[in-house]
């Protein structure tokens, strides 16, 4: 049955392919991104600042207008950039809390206000780095584990209204173009070896694991999976 699929940081990488690949399928996808991007087949490009709340709520009364409902809500978008030299600042720490925690919270919030709790199925994208010290800027893992337990706590909230959300915790994830990609092309021994000591199946994490696992969540009958934290990363966090 075709669904409608909603898609933040759908512009590239992660959030593109399961764009991508659930569009294949013949849903229609609600692509949001801070781009300009265009419209093609049935993947529906919008421009929309997360950060902002008066746009989001705009964006979600427009395809309220036009599709009646959203199925699903897939969140993407986040970053993992480091800005400061040394020490993190206030400006840093807002930064990543707006660019990996608000542009969720945003946007979910402004769902339940705009369909009125209408029942959905929520998908947050986390990181292992929320669960674990890793090499990722402590700005950025504490971002994501307060994006954990705001979901655990949503999750239960919201059950009363059929609604499930869960978080997927990817790892290492290898894709052209993104950063262990760039990585591989420009030191793949040292890569290497990274996975080798600290993955205990010595592997990457693949784009098309983690999109049949938000296949899997998307069945309909699959109802009574909702406030888990799924992990995907070879072995990493154990």
């Amino acid at each position: 049955m075709k669904k409608n699929i909603l898609i933040s940081g759908a512009s590239r990488n992660l959030g593109k392919f399961i764009a991508e690949q659930f569009a294949k399928e013949g849903h229609n996808i609600f692509s949001i991104s801070r781009s300009d991007l265009k419209t093609y087949n049935n993947i529906y490009n919008f421009k929309c600042d997360l950060l902002k709340i008066n746009q989001v709520k705009l964006f979600l009364k427009s395809i309220k207008n036009k599709f009646k409902k959203i199925d699903a809500m897939i969140l993407c978008a986040g970053d993992s950039k480091k800005y400061y030299a040394k020490n993190e600042e206030h400006r840093d720490w807002q930064q990543c809390f707006n660019n990996n925690f608000y542009v969720c919270s945003n946007l979910i919030e402004s769902y339940l206000k705009i369909f009125n709790y209408s029942k959905i199925k929520i998908i947050i994208f986390s990181s292992i780095a929320g669960i674990k010290v890793t090499k990722a800027p402590i700005t950025y893992s504490v971002a994501k584990a307060a994006l954990n337990f705001y979901a655990k706590y949503k999750a239960k909230e919201l059950s009363k209204y059929n609604i499930n959300l869960n978080v997927i915790s990817p790892g290492n994830i290898i894709m052209k173009n993104n950063n262990w990609g760039k990585k591989l092309i420009n030191n793949k021994k040292n890569v290497l070896n990274y996975i080798r000591q600290n993955v205990p199946l010595n592997t990457f994490c693949y784009p098309e694991e983690i999109f049949n696992l938000c296949k899997y969540f998307l069945i309909e009958k699959n109802s009574s999976i909702t406030g888990s934290n799924f992990i995907i990363d070879g072995g990493e966090t154990l």
